[in-house]
């Protein structure tokens, strides 16, 4: 009788500005972490430097076809609403791995990352012992996107911590997550200083991995997350931060704003640096553009109503 392996390793070529979305998707479906890498697909296929490849795990059972062909199906779809990258195929590589030490494999692409000046972020199998002034946040890869290994999470978690750091009026902060996946800026929020709380996802599985990281961090009961859309969301907050794709981020400007105190701040993640002006653009129509912060090709934008607009 042949044997089968019970996983199968599926290597996606993405463009950047589609790598959040189809990590998400991918855990969806069922693969228990995301490892991005800048490699090739395989040895034999040509180097892209305009993609990144996304490499996960899944079980080999009778629906492995079907998952396969829906991670073709979704990338089609997302290029379709993301015009520019409508002539890009999809490109995938899957191959069957042996069961044994595959869970400690898997385990060992995950280390202790210092992801800001103060903020670190471990797994919960990896030992770490904080130096002074470090924040440690434990999140284990695989439950909900945003572990802060991607650059624009790591951007937005920079942004927090500057904001907060020297914040005069810390005590009366308040900060809204939309899109809060993990939980990961709600709970760095709150290891900064901030008191009232609140990450929404349309996403209950996230919702759920928020509420467990939340607790497994001892966050306090100010911290709290649902799955309100966030047109429903009542109540103004003095942060605003959203890490999601330019084109969401400008349909939903109109709703954030409203949410957004007197003097508030805002921040904006998950934009690929060319599409940066485009969303300035937008939203300086009614919020004043303070800077941009960078790292490699993604950019985090941060506005304030009081200042004035710098020139982009």
């Amino acid at each position: 009788m042949e044997h089968k392996s019970s996983w199968v390793e599926i290597k996606v070529a993405v463009l950047p500005a589609e790598a959040d979305a189809v990590a998400n998707f991918l855990i969806e479906l069922g693969s228990n972490g995301i490892v991005e890498e800048s490699d090739n697909l395989s040895a034999a296929s040509p180097r892209n430097e305009s993609l990144l490849v996304l490499k996960v795990y899944l079980n080999n059972d009778v629906n492995i076809n079907s998952c396969v062909d829906s991670i073709k199906n979704y990338l089609i779809s997302l290029r379709s609403m993301e015009r520019a990258f409508v002539n890009q195929e999809p490109e995938l590589l899957v191959t069957e791995i042996e069961d044994e030490d595959w869970n400690e494999k898997w385990k060992s692409f995950f280390q202790p990352i210092k992801v800001t000046k103060n903020i670190v972020i471990k797994p919960s199998w990896r030992n770490y012992w904080k130096k002074e002034n470090e924040m440690v946040i434990e999140l284990d890869p695989g439950m909900a996107f945003g572990t802060g290994t991607h650059p624009s999470t790591r951007l937005c978690l920079q942004a927090l911590e500057d904001l907060l750091e020297d914040s005069p009026d810390i005590e009366n902060a308040s900060l809204l997550d939309v899109g809060t996946g993990s939980g990961i800026l709600a709970i760095a929020g709150s290891l900064l200083g901030v008191k009232k709380i609140r990450g929404i996802d349309i996403d209950h599985v996230a919702i759920s991995c928020a509420e467990k990281n939340a607790l497994i961090n001892n966050m306090p009961t100010t911290v709290f997350f649902d799955s309100t859309p966030l047109h429903k969301v009542t109540g103004h907050y003095t942060i605003i931060v959203a890490n999601i794709l330019p084109l969401t981020l400008i349909d939903m400007k109109d709703a954030l704003m409203q949410h957004l105190a007197p003097g508030g701040h805002l921040i904006l993640s998950g934009i690929l640096t060319e599409k940066a002006p485009e969303v300035v653009e937008a939203f300086v129509q009614d919020i004043s553009f303070i800077k941009e912060t960078t790292e490699g090709e993604w950019s985090c934008l941060l506005f304030n109503e009081f200042e004035q607009p710098d020139s982009y």
